[in-house]
């Protein structure tokens, strides 16, 4: 079996927020500030995706990053975090994605940035 290489969990970490914020924004204008569903399955793929190709370090970053996003400003509106039973399930569910994605996609290999002079 192939393994395909990973990203080290602080460039995953950087590749969630970044995923997470693009969801978000594309979430809000299709209307997940009236619909919590939309936002909530935006960032689920954003996790998944990102997850898939970080390790686990790289992808529980994503999923808290991604987390934060939604109770802020999906559910929140304006920043203000919301911490109600809801946004708790969905960070619990935001987890399972991102462990699952993370298995999913087999072992592989850390890659590593090297700086040459």
């Amino acid at each position: 079996m192939n393994r395909w290489p990973r990203i080290s969990g602080a460039l995953g970490s950087a590749a969630g927020f970044a995923a997470g914020i693009i969801a978000t924004l594309v979430a809000s204008l299709a209307g997940a500030n009236t619909n919590h569903e939309i936002g909530m399955f935006a960032l689920a793929l954003a996790i998944a995706g990102v997850s898939a190709i970080t390790t686990v370090v790289g992808a529980l970053a994503t999923c808290v990053q991604c987390w934060l996003l939604y109770a802020g400003f999906i559910v929140g509106r304006s920043g203000t975090l919301v911490l109600d039973d809801a946004s708790a399930e969905t960070a619990g569910l935001f987890a399972i994605v991102a462990l699952a994605a993370t298995g999913i996609a087999g072992g592989g290999t850390t890659v590593r940035a090297r700086l040459s002079r």
